[in-house]
């Protein structure tokens, strides 16, 4: 596959899908179109650094799923915890969502695309990696 760089904040590569940890490209290849595969091993490479066991919860007990925090880049973002390679917002799941399973690469892959499809096959749910990437 031909290697398609994008360039980022200060120029830095972003690796396409053969650099992506082979759970996580398998994944990504059973849920994706193929014209898709290295934007979402972009995607995934940005938000988690390719951590299967990334968190980022901006939660507590002030600040809860949803409660707007401060702007970032004039764009308003609420407390979120999210998980694993896509950092999907488990404070977005259904309440009967086990969000422990987003550790999985199958389950974090398959739930990023079925948001990605929501969203009209668009990346706009990553939207400050998808921005940096030049996909939105």
């Amino acid at each position: 596959m031909e290697a398609i760089w994008h360039a980022y904040g200060g120029g830095a590569a972003v690796t396409v899908l053969s650099d992506a940890p082979p759970e996580l490209a398998v994944s990504i290849q059973e849920f994706w179109p193929a014209d898709q595969w290295d934007n979402a091993a972009a995607v995934a490479q940005l938000e988690s650094g390719f951590n299967a066991f990334a968190i980022d919860d901006t939660t507590s007990a002030l600040f809860p799923c949803g409660s707007p925090l401060a702007p970032r880049d004039g764009v308003g973002v609420t407390a979120e915890r999210s998980i694993g390679y896509f950092q999907i917002n488990s404070c977005n799941l259904p309440l009967a969502w086990d969000w422990h399973a987003l550790f999985n690469a199958r389950h974090n892959a398959g739930t990023a695309h079925m948001l990605w499809d929501r969203a009209g096959q668009s990346w706009r749910p990553w939207y400050f990696s998808a921005k940096a990437l030049g996909l939105i």
